[in-house]
């Protein structure tokens, strides 16, 4: 994990599971932090997250519950945020 994603990990990032580690990237993470945590992992961890419980701001709550319809079938931010405007 480099080494700008180790401060939301100030706790240890060993032994912690996928569903964690993306709550504490969606809690804690600056924005761009966020999108560029690895997506494959984004996408295996967010189906474990009861999303109406995330302890972060309702923008961002709201931004990842718009999201997460079209995480499954892409392959990127990019792509989600393509699929989220059309």
């Amino acid at each position: 994990m480099p080494v700008t994603r180790n401060k939301y990990f100030w706790d240890g990032s060993e032994n912690v599971s996928t569903r964690f580690k993306v709550q504490r990237m969606i809690e804690y993470a600056s924005f761009p932090d966020m999108i560029n945590f690895p997506f494959k992992v984004f996408q295996e961890g967010i189906e474990k997250i009861d999303l109406e419980k995330l302890r972060t701001s309702e923008k961002r709550k709201r931004f990842i519950i718009m999201a997460k319809p079209h995480i499954v079938g892409s392959q990127s931010w990019e792509e989600i945020v393509e699929k989220m405007i059309a």
